[in-house]
């Protein structure tokens, strides 16, 4: 009997091994499978501990069929609801090409799957945050890889409305760092697509540079950005022309003569559609000379600027907008 309960004993003893290997087996599956549902959030380094642990369990004979179920139930919860998580699952997927070809073969098949609309929702996401630039990328991305997927001419017009909305911002910077003819839109024209053709008589522009003088204009030559057809950078203001010459009476009683000129402004226009220059020329303000008593400091100025109206400003300015 004895001798009997010892061969019995080293029969099961192999037995015994097999079944702690597949409890061990088992163990790291469940540990690699924790990693795989870390994974879906897209944590890209639990993903990579879990493509580990299955390879090192699918070295071992007789573990192909569990491997793979515990894979293919990872891969059969792609995509996630997040678009721009699951490009970065999708890219991870497809770029890992070291392994067995039993882990490779299905990442990689899974990463084509869901590619084209985790680009195209990630796309989505980023234009709905107002991330422009990040969102024209990946619909680029979009045609660049998937050519003839069908969401093709959706990703054509986020990148026309991404590309216009970078416009604008770009164009809406320069505008505010204009503050004369050598700086911000006045040195650096940029486009915005999206502005309308200029129409003379019915286009508003934007009036930057020294605007002393263009803030006098009516409100309904003016238009916000995206609505303006011209961009008028305005320079400093200089002596024009000599309107008349009148004699004044000094404190002291002596006799002098003023000359009164014309207020000269150098303008350019900008096509805003465009940012080609259309108009380069220098306006002269006329205004009220001569007054019955003239105000001064010091001594009497031999030339003084004419005073101008309102009407007078619009008169100068307006063959610049066409009005």
């Amino acid at each position: 009997q004895e001798k009997a309960g010892f061969r019995h004993r080293l029969v099961a003893a192999p037995v015994a091994a097999r079944g702690d290997t597949v409890v061990e087996a088992c163990e790291r599956l469940d540990a690699a499978a924790g990693y795989l549902s870390g994974g879906l959030t897209g944590d890209l380094d639990m993903l990579e501990a879990a493509f580990e642990r299955l390879g090192a369990v699918l070295g071992e004979p007789g573990n192909e069929r569990t491997v793979g179920a515990t894979l293919d139930r990872y891969l059969g919860r792609l995509p996630t609801e997040d678009g721009c998580r699951n490009v970065r699952i999708a890219d991870w997927l497809r770029d890992r090409r070291t392994g067995p070809k039993d882990l490779t073969g299905p990442a990689s098949a899974t990463a084509a799957r869901i590619a084209p609309g985790a680009l195209a929702e990630c796309g989505d996401a980023l234009m709905t945050d107002e991330e422009w630039a990040d969102a024209r990328d990946v619909y680029q991305r979009l045609l660049d890889e998937h050519p003839g997927d069908g969401r093709a001419d959706d990703a054509r017009e986020g990148i026309r409305k991404a590309g216009l909305a970078l416009e604008l911002i770009q164009v809406r910077n320069l505008l505010d760092e204009a503050d004369g003819m050598d700086s911000g839109y006045c040195r650096n024209p940029a486009k915005y697509s999206a502005a309308p053709a200029y129409r003379k008589g019915r286009s508003g522009a934007v009036f930057v540079g020294h605007t002393g003088y263009t803030d006098k204009l009516p409100e309904e030559w003016r238009s916000d950005t995206p609505d303006a057809a011209l961009v008028v950078c305005a320079d400093e203001t200089q002596a024009g022309d000599v309107v008349e010459t009148c004699r004044y009476r000094d404190h002291k009683g002596r006799i002098g003569s003023v000359r009164f000129n014309k207020l000269a402004v150098r303008v350019k226009a900008y096509a805003l559609r465009t940012g080609k220059l259309v108009t380069d020329r220098t306006v002269q303000i006329g205004g009220e000379s001569c007054p019955a008593t003239l105000g001064y400091f010091g001594s009497l100025p031999s030339r003084m600027a004419v005073t101008p109206s309102d009407a007078d400003v619009r008169d100068a300015f307006g063959p610049v907008v066409g009005r």
